[in-house]
């Protein structure tokens, strides 16, 4: 099944967002979790990051939430709001 996890960082965390990328890209290179598309959002049209998008293939909602539970960026705190939701893709 496909899941869509959607971050929105803190406002003014992007020292900490910095701060922690290393260990959070180091993370999701480990394959604890399959990922089928991720990367940063971005404010506007500039290359200011503001949160993350990730599709993520699992067998469960609960793994995908350990996985978040357990990603450098969601320890650090970073977030100020996450959503988890099982995707239907339809197109694509």
């Amino acid at each position: 099944m496909l899941y869509i996890r959607l971050c929105v960082d803190k406002p003014g965390t992007e020292k900490l967002r910095n701060l922690h990328r290393n260990a959070h890209r180091e993370y999701l290179a480990s394959g604890v979790a399959k990922l089928v598309q991720a990367g940063p959002l971005m404010s506007s049209d500039d290359t200011k990051n503001v949160g993350s998008f990730m599709v993520v293939e699992a067998d469960s909602l609960a793994t995908v939430q350990q996985f978040h539970d357990n990603d450098p960026f969601t320890i650090a705190g970073l977030f100020e709001d996450v959503r988890i939701h099982r995707w239907d893709k339809h197109v694509g």
